[in-house]
């Protein structure tokens, strides 16, 4: 979000950190009747799931019961959905899930190999050791709409400045290795005569041949590199870029 107004945003996080220090101080019946009260549910209603008598839960909010038996506080957690650790001795988060992201679902996203390789938009990146750094989720539906299959793709980072402003130095590029084909346009991961991997586009010149060719537009530095119809077959093209965090 952004700051249109310091004062009200530092008064803001100033409240928020003396929110949350209230309910880190708070003693353990105050912790078990907020529980209580945010769970919606009667007393009545917990001393049943906890399986012990009204008056037993009054003493909890209130204070008067110094002891609770460990079996009676998981019981609680469960029926409030606290965390038990939080309710009894005030650490951990309040809820069992609250410090949690929940995991992206196989049946509705792919997971895309990173590597550690980088194409350099610029001079060429020679990558002496490339290895697998992870994986980048990406929704299947946005996969199906693209046109792309998920083990045509690559994820690998862009180096130098280039194709600034479409790229940025370090940013993660997705490649797929199934589109070789030179096309009008595009852009693509290929290796320069170093066995180098650079990142450009290629564009088809009205003379014949094609130009490699740098988004940046100062030209003085990153001038095109015209190759004819016979050149371009001994250009070996890695696959085409089809995402830098949007379509390109």
């Amino acid at each position: 979000m952004l700051n249109f107004n310091g004062q009200l945003m530092n008064s803001a996080y100033c409240m928020l950190k003396l929110s949350t220090l209230n309910i880190v101080a708070m003693e353990r019946h105050e912790r078990i009747a907020r529980a209580i009260a945010l769970s919606g549910k009667k007393k009545g209603q917990i001393a049943t799931e906890c399986g012990v008598a009204n008056s037993a839960v009054t003493q909890w909010v209130s204070g008067e019961s110094k002891s609770l038996r460990p079996e009676n506080l998981y019981a609680l957690a469960a029926a409030t959905g606290f965390n038990a650790e939080w309710l009894g001795i005030g650490k951990g988060p309040e809820t069992p899930l609250a410090d949690q992201q929940p995991l992206p679902s196989e049946e509705d996203y792919a997971l895309i190999p990173q590597y550690t390789a980088k194409g350099a938009s610029g001079d060429g990146y020679l990558n002496d050791h490339v290895e697998v750094k992870g994986g980048l989720a990406f929704k299947r539906d946005w996969l199906q709409r693209m046109a792309l299959r998920e083990e045509n793709l690559r994820a690998m980072y862009n180096n130098g400045d280039s194709n600034w402003p479409t790229l940025s130095d370090g940013e993660v590029l997705l490649v797929d290795v199934s589109k070789r084909e030179p096309t009008n346009g595009n852009m693509y991961a290929m290796y320069d005569p170093d066995s180098a991997v650079i990142i450009k586009r290629l564009i088809r010149d009205v003379t014949g041949g094609w130009l490699i060719r740098s988004d940046n537009q100062d030209k003085s530095r990153y001038p095109d590199q015209p190759v004819s119809d016979d050149g371009m077959s001994g250009v070996e093209i890695i696959g085409r870029v089809v995402w830098r965090g949007g379509g390109i």
